[in-house]
């Protein structure tokens, strides 16, 4: 017999651990070798994330997700080595589910969802190979893998918008008048934009894989985990609100000589230090233990279980299996389409009724990886200026894409504040609706996404779209189109006398 210190002071009894189980090396091997496997097949998603661990700042954190999972997982070896590895159907199924949804992120060139399912397919491996009684104690150390994976840029949109709207309000209600514009924000002495670095998705992101591993460490009971997670989600968004309105208010204080430039990253970064310290220091004052110290658990029996199948080797081969198949179809019927060609290096600009054409203006929207591009000036007989944008893909392939994140509308020297989606212009079905500023100037830019014959403003749809269809081993052309006008009422005039579909499909045919 041995004795443990419990959290208050007084010991219990603990037999010494039995050995482990015969059957843990097997299954290790197994998970390990099947793993390496999967990583080999899909080393372009795994390299991919790597990637982007090194070279954005924001995802730094994923090198350390991998080697701080195998550490969880290690504080409870003494608790895992009471139990018996058994095979789990679930996790074959789960593993063919996540597989499937790799199938689908690699149709529709969505890294961030082959990214997602490679996650998802070692995670399901692990419920296979060690069982579900294993799978239950170490399940926040697999969960906690899945802060690899390098997404959440789609927030920066909503967060810019917040923070522009909760800086105002702070201001005014201090009495500083302000003029608001989307995520423009004008004081008497200094004009301000919300830009995406502003908008607090990295501190967003590091406070919650912190918030996250601590309260796995700290708490026992499940209302803390989830009470405290989601403070730290919604307490850096309000504290980077809080951190923009206290620069714009330094700026007016001190008549912009403070808050600015290099004052602004140190005041954010002490700002968001200081939150952070705060947040795990109230965190700890009602902690269900000590940091990590988990002996308490491993010294509870086991309860007995049948469920899963025992191991042979024999059992163990559909995963492998699985993880086969899936490259394999990729491989052999997704891939690019015999003979494509991408076509002459610029689009024909179209014949409009009614519409001269006249030279663009300083609107280039950049769209680097489009096979082909037009961008055609046009005047209406009032004198009214119209600019349309054509980027045309012969066939969709990673970086080549119309939804792809280095895609963008504004181009240089143009900013949005705003964007909607409107009803059909001229016969067209619901598009996007930016409105863009240059110093005093203003333009709005209606915009489509086309793929496979279907328009849409939704680039989730265009996307599914483009998944269902190479899934079934279809590559078909896409195309974004965009039109900058001054009122709504032009872009109905001039998309009722382009007649859109049929210039992209004369294009997709040549």
């Amino acid at each position: 017999m041995t004795q443990r210190a419990d959290l208050d002071g007084g010991y219990y009894a603990a037999t010494a651990m039995p050995p482990a189980d015969p059957a843990w090396p097997r299954a290790v091997a197994c998970f390990a070798g099947t793993a390496a496997l999967l990583v080999a097949l899909l080393h372009d998603v795994a390299g991919a994330m790597v990637h982007t661990w090194s070279t954005n700042v924001t995802y730094n954190h994923g090198f350390l997700v991998l080697p701080t999972s195998l550490y969880l997982v290690w504080l409870r070896r003494d608790e895992l080595r009471r139990l018996t590895p058994r095979l789990e159907p679930l996790g074959l199924a789960a593993l063919a589910a996540m597989m499937l949804a790799w199938l689908l992120g690699r149709a529709g060139d969505v890294l961030a969802v082959e990214e997602t399912a490679l996650v998802g397919m070692l995670v399901a491996l692990s419920v296979f190979f060690f069982g579900r009684a294993v799978a239950r104690r170490i399940a926040f150390p697999l969960a906690f893998l899945f802060f690899m994976v390098p997404v959440g840029d789609a927030l920066i949109p909503p967060l810019q918008d917040f923070t522009a709207v909760f800086a105002v309000a702070l201001l005014r209600l201090i009495g500083i008048p302000v003029f608001h514009d989307g995520i423009m924000i004008e004081i008497p002495n200094g004009l301000f934009r919300v830009a995406e670095a502003c908008a607090g998705i990295r501190f967003l992101i590091a406070n919650l894989v912190i918030s996250a591993l601590f309260a796995h460490l700290a708490y026992t009971r499940r209302w803390k985990f989830w009470l405290f997670l989601g403070i730290g989600f919604a307490l850096p968004i309000v504290a980077n609100g809080f951190r923009a309105f206290g620069i714009i208010l330094i700026a007016h204080l001190t008549d912009g000589r403070l808050a600015a430039g290099v004052d602004h990253l140190v005041y954010g970064w002490v700002f968001f230090s200081v939150v952070m310290i705060l947040l795990l220091a109230i965190g700890n004052s009602f902690a269900d233990r000590r940091l990590g110290d988990f002996s308490r658990e491993a010294a509870v029996p086991p309860p007995a279980t049948r469920r899963g199948w025992s191991w042979r080797l024999p059992l163990a081969l559909p995963a492998v299996l699985v993880v086969l198949a899936g490259p394999a179809y990729a491989w052999t019927v997704m891939g690019p389409p015999d003979g494509a060609s991408a076509g002459p290096a610029a689009l024909p600009p179209p014949a409009v009724a009614d519409w001269a054409a006249a030279p663009p203006t300083d609107w280039r929207p950049a769209f680097p990886g489009a096979d082909r591009t037009l961008l055609a000036g046009f005047r209406s007989p009032e004198g009214r200026a119209a600019e349309l944008f054509v980027a045309h893909y012969a066939y969709q392939r990673q970086g080549s894409e119309v939804v792809y994140y280095a895609n963008r509308l504004e181009g240089d020297g143009w900013t949005r504040v705003e964007s909607r989606t409107v009803e059909g212009v001229g016969g067209m079905p619901p598009g996007r609706l930016d409105r863009m500023v240059r110093g005093q100037r203003q333009r709005l830019v209606l915009s489509w996404y086309w793929v496979g014959g279907r328009f849409t403003a939704s680039p989730y749809e265009a996307k599914l779209y483009q998944s269902l269809a190479t899934l079934l081993g279809v590559r078909p052309a896409a195309a974004l189109v965009a039109l900058s006008v001054e009122r709504s009422e032009d872009a109905a005039r001039f998309f009722e006398a382009f007649a859109p579909e049929p210039y992209l499909e004369q294009a997709a045919a040549r």
